[in-house]
């Protein structure tokens, strides 16, 4: 008897936890894409760390 509770009461569970999801603190951000390209960070390339026979 115990052993069904448990499963009824996790079963329960699974169907009204998702519907208590907390909504995102603000929508997402919509840009064009020529937008987006123009905010991306740019770095400088390092080779540090890479040896070629790592690879073979």
């Amino acid at each position: 008897m115990i052993k069904n509770t448990l499963r009824g009461l996790v079963a329960a569970a699974l169907v009204v936890l998702p519907l208590a999801a907390v909504p995102p603190a603000h929508p997402a951000e919509t840009v064009d894409l020529a937008v987006a390209v123009v905010r991306l960070l740019l770095g400088t390339e390092s080779g540090e760390g890479y040896q070629r026979t790592s690879f073979q």
